[in-house]
């Protein structure tokens, strides 16, 4: 009889024992970090594809979004379905959105207009004109974002920076405009020129195939500020102080 009950008794031990141990296996991977890369203006997904290639080799699985900047919401909701793509093929994992440009813009547009701060861990935008450029005046593609449009009005209206997605701007040292944010933001310290680029003050063009910018990126997804955390109150940002040296119509 004695016998029986310490034979049903460590049956019992044993059943705990391998629930607890299969509720939190203590050897278990951290969720994996999966990059969306989003062109700016005129870019084929292609041109990205070295960055791509840099950050999956790091351990951040990165894709390039084929998207050309024309319409600004058309290509949010393309990011929302890219988005919600992988969370369907790989449940559990996190996912970055990285933006180049008026691409940085849009993927914002999604994370504060279509609940996409809720899909996504970390925003990474460089050389992103959150309040607006000049060069989109005028132009075919991205129009949306010249100062003072509604689009931007409607964008910049309350906190820039919905949670619990982790926002940073990145810029090279010859921008035309910050990348600031309101709400909190990491402000990545401005990249040096690349020696190895021409001195024409085309950093922005050439920005998604600078190492420089790569190992920012990764750090940024990693969670690492390397430059200075933000937190600006509403209303206090605007175009015109956004604007650098360099840019048309600085004052």
């Amino acid at each position: 009889m004695i016998r029986s009950l310490v034979a049903a008794l460590c049956g019992v031990l044993a059943v705990l024992a391998s629930v607890v141990v299969g509720a939190a296996p203590a050897d278990a991977e951290p969720p994996t970090t999966r990059v969306l890369l989003i062109p700016g203006q005129y870019l084929p997904g292609a041109v990205f594809q070295p960055m791509a290639d840099n950050l999956t080799s790091r351990g951040y699985p990165a894709t390039p979004l084929d998207l050309r900047g024309f319409d600004m919401k058309k290509d949010a909701a393309a990011i929302s379905a890219a988005v919600d793509r992988i969370h369907r093929q790989h449940p559990g994992d996190r996912v970055a959105l990285v933006g180049h440009s008026i691409g940085g813009v849009s993927a914002r547009w999604y994370l504060k207009e279509m609940g996409g701060a809720d899909k996504v861990a970390t925003y990474v935008a460089f050389g992103s004109p959150q309040y607006g450029s000049p060069g989109a005046c005028g132009q075919q593609a991205g129009p949306e974002v010249c100062p003072g449009t509604p689009f931007l009005a409607t964008l910049n209206k309350g906190d820039d920076t919905p949670g619990p997605t982790r926002y940073y701007g990145v810029r090279s040292a010859r921008e035309w405009v910050d990348g600031h944010l309101d709400g909190g933001q990491c402000r990545v310290t401005p990249i040096p020129a690349n020696e190895s680029f021409p001195a024409l003050g085309l950093e922005h063009t050439f920005e998604m195939i600078d190492p420089k910018i790569w190992d920012a990126t990764v750090a940024a997804v990693n969670g690492q500020c390397r430059g200075r955390f933000v937190t600006e109150p509403d209303g206090v940002l605007t175009y015109q102080k956004s604007t650098l040296p360099g840019a048309p119509g600085h004052r």
